[in-house]
């Protein structure tokens, strides 16, 4: 074929994907650029870090009476936390849904006090402490406001009586906020949901995946031929808006196709994927007085603030008192940065065996490995390495919202357990470790955050989409006075 012939022939397949293709453009330009909008002018938190508690030596010696004087003889999670009334006993019963509470003092339990913990937390967190509360509820479905990219469930929806009607989704078990939105931030949620995900297509998961595909896959060819169409004509003629079309698609083409590649490869990777399909609850505490009850002469050394105090399962049902130490210095809290620059947020955890009351010779990584042997149903020996995990990154996504936890390798891939509860967080493969980090550098651009920082990236990011943006307009006009036979 001539050189003439070929670009005929590029000319033509240019203009027949030109429509598909930048119609895809526009959609996921527009809701792209939603994603930095959201974090540059959405609602901030007062508070990054849950509220810290100063727990006296008798909170912890009052466990095993007050459990003992309820009948509570299994649970999901059993934790001392700081609450609107003092230290508490928290227990989430199986299948982690509902959360009881109990005085340490009397052993009663405080009926329906999941929801002050809810408006506390909210308050703590978005600083809000004398404003009125217009509504609350507890949300146990995802929906626009909070989207399934957040994953923790239940939580307490708590809305403000504020202009931008302020709400905070906070979660109780872990003492977190889950999100922060006001209506414009639900607005482009909304935006970016509906164009670059499609999920109000979500019941009809093939046609949503096959409706991607193809504006997806339209994109990336369209960048393709559009690449070769430049090339084959270096010295063409140009003018007007023909000049400023080639002088965009040069500025903006190898972008526009990582973004559409490694959005392509997204979507094939997890068609389907339920949006919390990677979590699991450890099995549930079995607690009687044989494994609690020691005695305890290290309280008297107990000092300083703590995040927790928990009982976690150890060794062939071992019952050991978790001490969770806040790191850095009393009153200094981690930025919401921090969890991505790998700021530890807690020190070293202390164990100690409930039934004796001596402190453990094992550490969080010994019982992260029990743990991930547990969900994963096969023996410890047959494990790799145990390694803290203090960042989010391309192979623990800030989805997950915890940190820290412990990444355990098994033959098959990676999990990733919380050590305050045992809990399986996500479970990744080799194949989920390389989608993750196509995902994470090709269409989030995470390479450029040690160089710019995630301001920089994002200002760079929205750069090249309104550039892309510009190049759908040149298009169009050129099309539009295409002459037409």
């Amino acid at each position: 074929m001539s050189k003439n012939c070929r670009s005929a022939t590029l000319v033509r397949l240019h203009r027949r994907l030109t429509w598909l293709g930048g119609i895809a453009l526009v959609l996921f330009g527009l809701s792209g650029l939603s994603h930095p909008l959201m974090t540059w002018f959405g609602p901030q938190p007062a508070a990054f870090f849950p509220p810290q508690g100063q727990f006296a030596s008798r909170d912890l010696a009052a466990i095993p009476s007050v459990l003992a004087a309820n009948g509570i003889h299994r649970a999901q999670q059993v934790k001392v936390i700081p609450s609107p009334q003092g230290s508490l006993l928290q227990i989430t019963t199986d299948g982690g849904i509902e959360r009881r509470y109990f005085s340490l003092t009397t052993g009663a339990e405080i009926p329906e006090f999941d929801r002050r913990q809810g408006e506390w937390l909210a308050r703590h967190y978005t600083g809000r402490v004398d404003t009125p509360i217009r509504t609350m509820q507890l949300q146990t479905t995802f929906d626009n406001a909070y989207p399934a990219v957040n994953r923790l469930l239940p939580v307490w929806r708590v809305d403000f009586d504020t202009d931008d009607n302020l709400s905070a989704f906070v979660h109780t078990e872990l003492n977190a906020l889950a999100a922060l939105t006001n209506d414009t931030r639900t607005l482009q949620q909304t935006l970016f949901q509906a164009l670059h995900t499609w999920q109000w297509l979500e019941r009809l998961e093939p046609a949503r995946v096959l409706a991607l595909l193809v504006l997806s896959g339209s994109l990336a060819a369209l960048c393709a031929v559009g690449l070769a169409l430049l090339v084959a004509r270096p010295r063409h003629r140009r003018q007007g808006a023909r000049r400023w079309h080639r002088a965009l698609a040069l500025a903006v083409w190898l972008p526009l196709l990582a973004f559409a590649t490694s959005g392509l490869y997204h979507l094939l990777h997890h068609a389907g994927d339920d949006a919390v399909a990677g979590f699991r609850h450890d099995a549930p505490l079995v607690l009687d007085p044989s494994n609690l009850g020691g005695a305890l002469p290290w309280l008297d050394d107990l000092s300083g603030p703590l995040n927790s105090i928990a009982l976690v399962a150890g060794p062939a049902g071992q019952i050991l008192y978790r001490l969770g130490e806040p790191a850095g210095q009393p009153g200094q809290e981690v930025s919401h940065h921090g969890r991505f620059a790998g700021t530890p947020t807690e020190k070293p955890a202390r164990l100690i065996d409930a039934a004796s009351g001596n402190a453990s010779p094992l550490d969080d990584g010994a019982l992260a490995r029990l743990a991930a042997a547990r969900h994963l149903a096969i023996p410890p020996e047959g494990l790799g390495a145990a390694t803290l995990v203090t960042a989010f990154g391309p192979d623990y996504d800030f989805r997950n919202k915890r940190l820290p936890v412990w990444r355990v390798t098994h033959p098959g891939g990676s999990v990733f357990i919380d050590p305050a509860n045992g809990a399986l967080v996500d479970n990744t493969s080799g194949a989920d470790r390389v989608e993750g980090l196509s995902f994470s550098h090709l269409h989030k651009w995470n390479f450029l955050t040690p160089l710019v920082g995630r301001q920089g990236r994002d200002g760079l990011v929205a750069l090249v989409i309104l550039a892309a943006l510009g190049l759908a307009v040149f298009g169009a006009v050129l099309m539009a006075r295409r002459p037409r036979h």
